[in-house]
């Protein structure tokens, strides 16, 4: 059986079982179900295989995503816009809320999906850009954050939020987290913030530790501006806890949301709620 499906399978690099896991998939991909099975370009000193892609250069009709969710986010911070592909995750990190593939079902699972039973799950993205800087940002699936750093990290600093054009609130404190519905389960939770239903097309606004009693979050439409201007102390834009850019006084962190989607494989119905309180 020959299938034209081109999967690129991605791993966490410091995880063995990640690496066993990423073998036996590529062997049974390509032996059983016929597919061309390629490995991500930074497993190519761990794994051996002869057919490596770039990911984010090369074309792939799908992507095999093995560890945890920061495994996820990097793989999308990589993709960048190339984001109308569908991802299958497996659980194998840390910490995998968004994952979907138990260890023990991959080849099953792998074989359900080249056989096209399966769903796909949209999440919405953001993108940050500093005002003024050619300096490109990934796009967060979770959150955007600007807090303190460097000199400041241990201090309180000074930022003004605006949504759209209109000033939203002063915030002295720790920094402020801009999150999607996903999101809203992450640091925003811990920092104070609501839960939103993952169906829900709005961003929220979570304050860190503020000082002042009237600066709460606040629940946005997705298609809204979000801007934040650094007053005073040293800041950085942190992307779904991965990638961070230093911000400094009088600069501005424009936040929209991306046009394009995360497109996530599910076998069965997603439930927020049950994995959240589990």
């Amino acid at each position: 059986m020959v299938c034209a499906l081109r999967i690129v399978v991605v791993a966490r690099r410091d995880c063995e079982k990640c690496g066993i896991i990423a073998k036996n998939v590529l062997e049974y991909g390509r032996s059983e179900l016929g597919v061309d099975m390629c490995i991500d370009m930074e497993l190519a000193d761990q794994i051996q295989w002869s057919n490596i892609c770039r990911v984010g250069y090369d074309h792939i009709d799908a992507a095999i995503v093995i560890g945890g969710d920061g495994t996820l986010f990097r793989f999308l911070h990589r993709i960048g816009d190339r984001c109308s592909i569908p991802i299958f995750t497996v659980k194998a990190g840390r910490r995998s809320f968004l994952m979907e593939v138990a260890p023990e079902d991959i080849l099953k699972r792998l074989r359900d999906f080249v056989d096209g039973r399966y769903m796909v799950e949209e999440y919405i993205r953001i993108r940050p850009r500093i005002r003024n800087r050619n300096s490109i940002l990934p796009p967060a699936i979770n959150d955007v954050v600007v807090a303190g750093w460097g000199s400041s990290k241990f201090k309180v600093i000074n930022l003004d939020v605006y949504v759209d054009e209109e000033k939203l609130y002063s915030v002295a404190g720790d920094g402020v987290i801009i999150a999607t519905p996903v999101g809203s389960t992450a640091y925003a939770l811990s920092a104070g913030g609501p839960i939103l239903d993952h169906s829900l097309n709005c961003l929220v606004i979570v304050p860190v530790a503020p000082i002042q009693f009237n600066t709460k979050p606040v629940v946005i439409p997705s298609e809204k501006r979000v801007s934040i201007k650094v007053v005073d102390g040293e800041a950085a834009v942190v992307v779904d806890g991965q990638v961070a850019e230093n911000v400094f006084p009088g600069e501005v962190v424009e936040v929209v949301r991306e046009s394009c989607t995360v497109k996530l494989v599910r076998f069965e119905r997603f439930s927020t709620y049950a994995r959240l309180f589990k």
